[in-house]
């Protein structure tokens, strides 16, 4: 149970300042009731929050983070943490249930359930008052805010997340690159040259010809880790695409096929590891930390970074791994990497909360938005829960570790382009942060992301899991060497002209139009 926090306050220092954040008006502070001193005063805004926890416990409602947060915003929040792997479940049960709390984290806000609650009126359009909260204009990234909207509307706070750095791209190890007097990959085929010669030239030393050029988990639907090669060939990111309002199935696309060439080729001649149909996505990590494959696709995060490097040290002391910063698209000549949305679930506010309390809850939200609200809920207080070292890196101490405090970050997340390198990582280099932050700066400048938020088909809802897996089957097998290119070819002619594959087209153009006009 939240234990009893009674916190009238009067206006302190820190929300004085959290107004002037704000832009609060000469005006709301006139219609504030006035304490016996004469001072503004009024009572702390409760309210229930649901969202989701990625660690092993959650923390307590009054641990003293939390108690802070609460201090600063005047308010009292009774957090409901669900725990990562149920949450979708758990979600869609309150839902349909109709007990929604006050603040509820939805992980896809254009999923089917969610965009009926919104259309039958469950959820406050944040529209005309977004505008109100400059934290929120300023510190979130435009594209979080944009790619969310439900037809053209705001019904969802993102949670916020870098545009880059995210999506599977190539890591490579820089060491072998440089001992085999080999440059930096730029084009598909100088890639194919650097992987070929992972897996001839005995990058490791040891006299055998025992590494292969790389390796990555493909999934039933779709080529998951090795999306990154298709994505480039095309020379942007998604399945199906509704680009400059046309619906596109990429597979059916003349560069699929080029795409399928390079990776046949690949495997035929061991440059793809020969199991890469089978493994798990663990496994993949496993072989790159054994020195047994030269590249993995793979996130920026220093934490896996900083992992896989210290694995490969253990054998290697000098080893050095780094992230290409893009590949160029063979049809166009342009450097392509891939962007993301720029969120990752959005925070909804019940239509059963009155408008002035939802207000002072989108003012909660704005805090966090600030430098001193990210700080506090990611890092703590400072000189409790971290301290800062002289490079200007904030540390964690096992307090907040004791406190499991790092769960507040799902709700107030820190804004920050490069924050999957910058995250608490001890077998990060401190020197790779700067070499990465300049890949970050290049996949932002090249990076590709086409806005189809809330974009769907009945049809692809009912028929798309079979039509992907049918199309993901040949891949495979082409790729093995197990059908010809041209079986490939016949598919896409079958894929063509298949009723339902038209009616996707169909139903995906009509989406488009509906939620983004018919540019």
């Amino acid at each position: 149970m939240k234990k009893k926090k009674m916190l009238v306050l009067a206006l302190t220092a820190s929300i004085a300042m959290t107004a002037a954040l704000a832009g609060c008006s000469n005006k709301e502070e006139a219609n504030a009731p006035a304490n016996s001193n004469g001072n503004k005063t009024e009572a702390p805004t409760e309210f229930n929050i649901t969202t989701i926890n990625y660690n092993s416990e959650a923390p307590a409602n009054d641990n003293p983070v939390e108690l802070e947060m609460e201090k600063r915003t005047n308010t009292k929040i009774n957090v409901t943490y669900l725990p990562s792997n149920n949450y979708g479940d758990k979600f869609n049960v309150m839902l349909a249930s109709g007990e929604i709390p006050d603040v509820l984290l939805t992980p896809y806000i254009f999923s089917p359930e969610v965009t009926r609650a919104i259309k039958e009126g469950a959820f406050w359009d944040l529209t005309p008052y977004i505008q109100d909260y400059p934290n929120i204009i300023k510190n979130y990234p435009k594209e979080s805010i944009e790619n969310t909207k439900v037809e053209g509307k705001i019904y969802g706070l993102p949670r916020p997340r870098p545009l880059v750095g995210g999506a599977s791209f190539p890591l490579l190890r820089q060491d072998w690159m440089d001992k085999l007097g080999l440059k930096t990959p730029e084009t598909m085929e100088e890639l194919y040259t650097v992987l070929k010669a992972f897996t001839e030239k005995d990058p490791d030393g040891n006299g055998k010809k025992d590494t292969y050029g790389f390796t990555g988990h493909v999934a039933e639907g779709w080529m998951d880790q090795l999306d990154f090669i298709e994505s480039t060939f095309h020379g942007y990111n998604g399945m199906v695409v509704s680009k400059d309002g046309k619906t596109i199935f990429r597979d059916l696309e003349p560069a699929a096929r080029e795409a399928l060439l390079w990776l046949q080729r690949a495997y035929k001649e061991g440059v793809l590891s020969p199991d890469f149909a089978i493994i798990q996505g663990s496994q993949v990590k496993d072989m790159m930390n054994q020195g047994k494959v030269g590249m993995i696709p793979t996130s920026m995060d220093s934490k896996n970074v900083g992992e896989i490097l210290a694995a490969l040290k253990t054998k290697t002391p000098d080893a050095n791994i780094a992230h290409l910063p893009y590949l160029i698209t063979p049809s166009t000549g342009n450097k392509f990497a891939i962007k993301e949305g720029g969120f990752f679930g959005n925070y909804l506010i019940s239509k059963k909360v009155p408008e002035d309390k939802m207000k002072k809850i989108l003012a909660f939200f704005d805090y966090g938005a600030t430098p001193e609200g990210m700080e506090l809920a990611n890092y703590g207080i400072k000189d409790v829960h971290f301290t800062i070292g002289e490079d200007g890196k904030k540390t964690t101490n096992e307090e907040f570790k004791k406190i499991a405090a790092a769960s507040l970050n799902n709700i107030w997340t820190n804004i920050d382009p490069y924050s999957r390198i910058s995250q608490p990582a001890p077998d990060y280099p401190k020197e790779y942060f700067e070499r990465d932050k300049k890949i970050i700066e290049e996949r932002l400048k090249y990076g590709v992301f086409i806005n189809n938020s809330g974009v769907s088909s009945e049809t692809e809802l009912q028929l798309g899991t079979e039509i992907y897996k049918k199309i993901q089957d040949m891949k495979i097998k082409v790729i093995m060497g197990k059908q010809p290119i041209e079986a490939w070819d016949k598919l896409v002619e079958q894929m063509k002209n298949d009723a339902n594959v038209k009616k996707i087209i169909e139903e995906r153009d009509a989406s488009y139009k509906q939620l983004f006009g018919s540019k």
